[in-house]
């Protein structure tokens, strides 16, 4: 079945403004780059009739610093239009077919954004599931990942692809507006007589406070690694985190119940899902058994309040009886988490990391519009974007992760116990797009181990 286009509610005016204000801005620099050459520089301090105003060498030097300035205002706003009005990082519209179960893109990661019910998310408007950060705008009519806001300045929405473009534009505004404004500013306090200059010296003063408040929110969401969206949303996220390899075993029990799409548009489209499975569901009574050898850390994870259930993936559908056999992928099955209030799992931990998952780690991409961010590469099997420290803690609590207690300086040597007090660092995992090898506490490595001892000692002394 072919895909078509799903009707969208549309914002028609701020679709027309996006389209109207991009033009009146280039108007704005074209009339300040008039009165910098012209009114100020070739008639005021080159051809000027008194001699103790007039200045050859400033004529000539001010009006080539602003050009200079104004290059990369241009590039990254040409570039920031063309990347918003292309693909800012929209998600695709689905047909009927995308109704169906969630594809495996999302359950085959380790971590993935979920419902209560263990579903991603699921847009009623684009007809399709949302991937992690992705939210939809209702002026575009579209979801856009790790979208920040709808922006009428540039023409659309800022999302995961034009975030850095759009942070350098501001930046390079910035500090064109803030040049205008003082160097009108120092002429006009000389000679009042010039109402172009006025006019010059207003525009300048606006943009400056009004790009240097956009500058500082938007630096501090990239240093932070947040959206303007997750901000003012809600305060806890669910997410799907698939059991460590050591319990799946373990886990696995009766198949979840039969899966049907969602056909209503009714209510919150993120909540309205089918029911899937929870803690207390029958299938999943063999997870607390105390009889089982790796049961306590499953135990301990029910009884931590960020515990909401759980779901095993492929959910079974509502195949057609005449398809080929296919093999049956190896089930999957997740623990549902709610983090704790304002808890940012995407934090990278630290503000340089944050900043160049968005800007890269070479000068010339922080300063050139050129490439991509990194965050926009998404080959990882772990998660959709990497995952911070916050995260990892959130594990350890549940007991998924056990923390490293090393010495910082040499991690070969044993554990300094004068530094028992100190918290100790999450070992490596997550954060860096790989899982831990070992998810079971050190507690329970060493059971196995002994297990294993005794029995090779019975085996040395059978005697057959």
């Amino acid at each position: 079945m072919a895909k078509e286009k799903p009707e969208t509610p549309r914002n028609k005016v701020s679709l027309a403004s996006a389209k109207a204000v991009p033009i009146f801005l280039s108007l704005l620099v074209a009339y300040a780059s008039y009165v910098v050459v012209g009114p100020f520089s070739i008639d005021y301090l080159i051809n000027n009739e008194d001699p103790e105003k007039r200045n050859i060498s400033a004529g000539i030097a001010l009006p080539i610093v602003w050009f200079v300035l104004l290059i990369p205002v241009a590039t990254s706003y040409a570039r920031l239009l063309y990347v918003v009005s292309k693909d800012p990082g929209y998600i695709p519209f689905g047909g009927d077919e995308a109704a169906g179960a969630p594809p495996p893109d999302f359950w085959m990661r380790d971590v993935f954004v979920c419902t209560p019910q263990g579903l991603p998310i699921w847009c009623h408007h684009c007809r399709n599931w949302k991937p992690d950060r992705a939210h939809h705008n209702r002026d575009t009519g579209r979801c856009t990942k790790k979208q920040d806001h709808f922006c009428p300045w540039v023409g659309g929405v800022v999302g995961e692809r034009s975030m850095k473009f759009f942070a350098q534009f501001l930046c390079y505004s910035f500090t064109l507006s803030t040049y205008l404004m003082i160097l009108m500013a120092y002429y006009v306090h000389k000679d009042r007589s010039h109402v172009q200059w006025i006019v010059a010296l207003s525009l300048g003063g606006f943009f400056v406070f009004f790009t240097l408040g956009m500058v500082i929110n938007t630096m501090r969401m990239i240093f932070h690694n947040a959206t303007t969206i997750e901000e003012a949303g809600s305060r806890t996220i669910l997410m799907a985190v698939v059991l460590p390899p050591e319990l799946q075993g373990d886990a696995i029990g009766r198949p979840s119940p039969i899966y049907s799409p969602p056909t209503s548009r009714s209510g919150n489209s993120d909540s309205e899902q089918p029911f899937v499975s929870e803690i207390d569901d029958p299938s999943h009574s063999s997870y607390f058994s105390k009889g089982g050898s790796r049961g306590w850390p499953l135990r301990r994870l029910a009884r931590s309040k960020a515990w909401k259930g759980t779901v095993t993936y492929p959910l079974p559908n509502n195949l057609p009886t005449d398809r080929p056999p296919i093999p049956a992928p190896e089930p999957r099955t997740f623990a549902i988490l709610e983090t704790w209030p304002g808890m940012n799992p995407w934090d990278l931990g630290s503000t340089y990391l944050n900043f160049t998952a968005v800007f890269g780690t070479k000068l010339h991409h922080w300063l050139l519009p050129i490439r991509h961010s990194p965050c926009c590469e998404h080959s990882s099997a772990v998660s959709l974007y990497p995952l911070g420290p916050q995260f990892e803690e959130m594990l350890e609590e549940v007991g998924m992760v056990q923390r490293e207690f090393r010495n910082a300086q040499d991690p070969g040597k044993p554990r300094d116990k004068s530094n028992r007090k100190r918290r100790p660092r999450l070992g490596e995992g997550w954060q860096n797009g790989e899982r831990p090898d070992g998810w079971i506490s050190e507690k329970e490595a060493r059971r196995v181990r002994n297990q294993a001892r005794a029995r090779m000692r019975i085996d040395d002394d059978f005697v057959p």
